[in-house]
């Protein structure tokens, strides 16, 4: 049961990377995706922090747990787009 938060975080994590691949293969531009994986990113940090700083104990590290596979996976996710090939505009 502790580890579940972790689960969580990871199967969030990799939701956010298959929606990323996809709409880089649909053709989107890096800086769509990246503003896309931005709002997790600081999902992650405000979870971490929350459970850091205001909830503390053995309930603040199912925060943190929560947190930092969503931190992980978005940082992943960033720096696949930032070395992949697409285009910057397509037009539709």
């Amino acid at each position: 049961m502790m580890f579940l938060p972790l689960l969580f975080g990871i199967i969030v994590g990799v939701v956010l990377t298959v929606i990323a691949s996809l709409l880089r293969k649909k053709g989107c531009s890096r800086t769509t995706i990246n503003i896309y994986t931005l709002a997790p990113l600081a999902l992650g940090v405000v979870l971490i922090a929350y459970g850091y700083a205001i909830v503390r104990g053995f309930e603040g590290f199912a925060y943190l747990l929560l947190g930092s596979p969503i931190v992980m996976f978005a940082i992943f996710t960033i720096c696949i787009t930032f070395f992949s090939n697409t285009k910057k505009h397509q037009v539709i």
